[in-house]
């Protein structure tokens, strides 16, 4: 008999330590959006690439060559047609522009594309007569 209650306490010990493991382990994850880095260069009144696709949620970072002469980014955080009023739908780390960037030189402009739409960007330093060309688009798709 007690040899019967030891294997019985063992087969029920066995079974409750499987089900433990065998269980989903459910974790919440905290970890940060995903980063999508961009060369982006400025060259003789063009943005290379002009045009830019990223999903939604995740997080850009623009890391801007000047090559020809001073240049810099500025990137509209309110997708075309959206209301000025309500929340933006890029969400950046600090200001929405590259600032100077001289030639040679390098800069990095970093967001969060939190909502769909298409949002512009154009050159923030006047560089030259084809200065108002210097322009292009994000598009965050869902």
């Amino acid at each position: 008999m007690r040899k019967a209650m030891d294997i019985l306490c063992c087969c029920v010990a066995l079974l409750a330590i499987g089900r433990a493991t065998a269980a989903p382990h459910y974790q919440e994850s905290t970890a940060a959006p995903a980063t999508q880095v961009v060369e982006m260069t400025g060259d003789k009144y063009a943005f290379s690439p002009a045009e830019i696709r990223v999903k939604k949620g995740t997080r850009v970072q623009i890391k801007f060559h000047s090559v020809d002469k001073e240049h810099g980014i500025k990137i509209d955080p309110f997708a075309e047609g959206a209301k000025k009023n309500g929340p933006p739908g890029l969400r950046f780390e600090g200001k929405n522009d590259t600032g100077k960037v001289a030639k040679g030189a390098d800069g990095t402009i970093e967001f969060v594309a939190d909502q769909p739409g298409t949002y512009r960007f154009e050159c923030s330093i006047f560089c030259g007569f084809g200065h108002g060309r210097m322009k292009g688009k994000i598009t965050v798709e869902d």
